[in-house]
């Protein structure tokens, strides 16, 4: 330890060490404007601008008290106090990625390689930032863990719940797993289940699982989706396709006030969809199971599985962040697919100037496919199909 001025307690077995006190010893080193050592209790209590940087991993507490107790023994904790910063290298030696930044009420060092934070935690890792009450960050487990509300955000995706384990690959983010009515969004999709799980690549993400106790559900500007588990694929930080799994069901949604009721629990009766209003969303993340009515506004497809297809919508941002990073977040609808007791209500080629309505095309069969042209209904396909196809008519039409 050295200072400016020094001060030895002999009694107390105290030194106070004022004005550029710089301190090392085997395990760390530490800058402040002021530095007490309680020799009784082998405890430093360090004040004014202090910096610790821990030599295993250059590891930084930065904050305006910090306290450590000085053996360096397995389980030594280093407390800091007073919303400091603690910055985390990718690596051991800071290769590979980007440093983590967290800023807190409470910020700790526990041993040579864990490290905690506590009371309002906000992070951030190059373009991905996060929130939580509480968080711990483990460097031989390579991961970090966050608890109560937690929330990660980065390049076109937010990802919420009770808790979120973050994991690392040689420095780099590859998976984020949120517990406990989770939810996710992005551009031009939600999501909500029990647990999500995310795969990433250079902060990207790749794939999302939606799945666990429940049902999982999701929507877009155009559909519902709803299944035993969900699996959304991305494409350039893009949708591609989503799958839903056991007792699948997407619902396309009709634009203005002709939308058919979205509501949760069990599917209502033909009659009971054909008159009742729009009502909120019941399920979780504010989600709900898609109605499968038979209301004539209603399209949808169900079955054991149900794929969706998504292509760019030539009508999307031509100018703004999201043209600029390429986004697609105006996908259309391509191509869906039911397979395993499939059936679907939807909208009907027709060549016929009998009514302005839409027809509708209620099918039964083991698969069916329905492809669209510009986010249309263009060709209905099933195996195994048996039907009925329902064309409107016309008020005072007797046939």
């Amino acid at each position: 330890m050295t200072g400016d001025s020094a001060e030895w307690r002999q009694v107390a077995e105290t030194a106070l060490m004022i004005g550029n006190v710089r301190y090392r010893d085997t395990t760390r080193t530490l800058s402040s404007n002021q530095l007490t050592f309680y020799g009784a209790r082998d405890e430093a209590v360090a004040t004014g601008d202090v910096r610790l940087v821990r030599t295993a991993n250059g590891a930084t507490l930065e904050g305006p008290r910090v306290s450590f107790t000085r053996t360096p023994f397995a389980g030594a904790r280093t407390v800091a106090t007073g919303r400091p910063r603690m910055t985390l290298p990718a690596t051991r030696g800071g290769g590979g990625g980007p440093e983590t930044v967290v800023d807190a009420d409470l910020a700790e060092f526990v041993g040579e390689s864990e490290a905690a934070a506590r009371g309002n935690v906000e992070m951030t890792r190059g373009d991905i930032t996060a929130t939580a009450e509480r968080a711990q960050f483990s460097e031989a487990a390579a991961r970090a863990v966050m608890y109560d509300s937690a929330v990660i955000r980065g390049q076109g995706f937010d990802l919420a719940g009770d808790s979120i384990v973050a994991g690392f690959e040689l420095g780099e983010l590859r998976s984020i797993h949120a517990f406990e009515e989770a939810t996710a969004s992005g551009e031009g999709f939600r999501l909500a289940a029990d647990q999500i799980r995310a795969r990433l690549t250079a902060d990207q993400v790749d794939v999302i699982w939606a799945f666990g106790q429940g049902r999982s559900l999701a929507s877009s500007s155009e559909f519902t989706l709803a299944g035993d588990s969900i699996e959304f694929a991305f494409r350039e930080g893009a949708a591609d396709s989503v799958s839903a799994i056991g007792t699948a069901a997407a619902e396309q949604m009709a634009p203005g006030p002709s939308a058919p009721a979205v509501v949760s629990g069990d599917p209502p009766s033909a009659a009971d969809t054909a008159t009742a209003p729009a009502g909120p969303p019941g399920g979780p993340g504010g989600l709900a199971e898609p109605a499968l009515g038979l209301n004539p506004a209603a399209s949808w497809i169900a079955g054991d599985t149900v794929r969706a297809w998504f292509e760019p919508d030539p009508s999307g941002p031509t100018e703004g962040p999201a043209a600029e990073s390429g986004s697609t977040g105006n996908a259309r609808i391509k191509r869906l697919r039911a397979l395993g007791d499939a059936r679907s209500f939807f909208a009907a080629v027709r060549d016929t100037a009998r009514s302005a309505e839409a027809s509708r095309n209620y099918l039964l069969g083991s698969t069916i496919q329905i492809d669209f042209e510009a986010g249309e209904p263009e060709q209905l396909t099933g195996t195994d199909a048996i039907g009925v196809y329902l064309e409107p008519a016309e008020e005072g039409d007797s046939g």
